[in-house]
């Protein structure tokens, strides 16, 4: 191999890292197959967060959940016909400065999820001149990763990868978990209901 095939290789290989998709065996650069559509993911990482909850010990809510998006591209190129979906659950900041939120989780959600068979991704730790900074990633065999972030905020996300885009009738509302009030104004998914959220579901 020349060396300008060999950078053209590590440039293609680059770029599909940062992608966040794949590349699909046979196919040109398309993304990876997914066990969800959009309207189909919410509720199975809604339970994930659930379950993630469910394992921590004394837990005192969060004070509020977010839904949100971001494109899937492919070889530097956005597919709009798939999207990245995130569901984030934050602790207000008198739970985030916790030496309960802040270490004692990180702990309690490693040997949960390893419990669970899923994949330990990343499990890092940053010291700072006055704090110490986690970031924990399960992976799961379906494509959905939770993600304990541990900063100034401390912040529980579910990730959905790339998968199909659904029409925007077809996204059901999931109630929210952690004491947040179904459609209250911490309850932030409203782009996704334009008519209202539908909270007697």
């Amino acid at each position: 191999m020349t060396a300008r095939a060999r950078l053209l290789a590590a440039a293609i290989l680059l770029a599909v890292a940062l992608s966040g998709c794949g590349l699909v065996p046979g196919t040109a650069g398309g993304p990876p197959e997914s066990a969800y559509t959009q309207a189909e993911a919410y509720a199975p990482m809604e339970a994930a967060a659930a379950e993630a909850a469910a394992a921590l010990p004394d837990f005192p809510g969060f004070e509020r959940r977010l839904w949100s998006e971001s494109p899937c591209s492919h070889n530097g190129v956005d597919d709009e016909s798939y999207t990245a979906i995130e569901i984030e659950y934050r602790f207000d900041l008198e739970d985030s400065e916790s030496a309960l939120v802040r270490e004692d989780y990180v702990d309690a959600l490693r040997d949960h999820w390893t419990g669970l068979g899923y994949r330990i991704g990343r499990d890092e730790a940053t010291e700072l001149e006055d704090r110490t900074d986690y970031s924990l990633v399960a992976e799961r065999e379906d494509g959905i990763d939770l993600w304990y972030w541990v900063a100034g905020y401390v912040v529980l996300r579910v990730q959905s990868g790339c998968v199909p885009v659904s029409d925007p009738s077809e996204v059901e509302y999931v109630p929210p978990i952690g004491d947040i009030e179904p459609g209250g104004e911490h309850d932030l998914v409203s782009t996704y209901f334009p008519d209202g959220i539908p909270t007697e579901q």
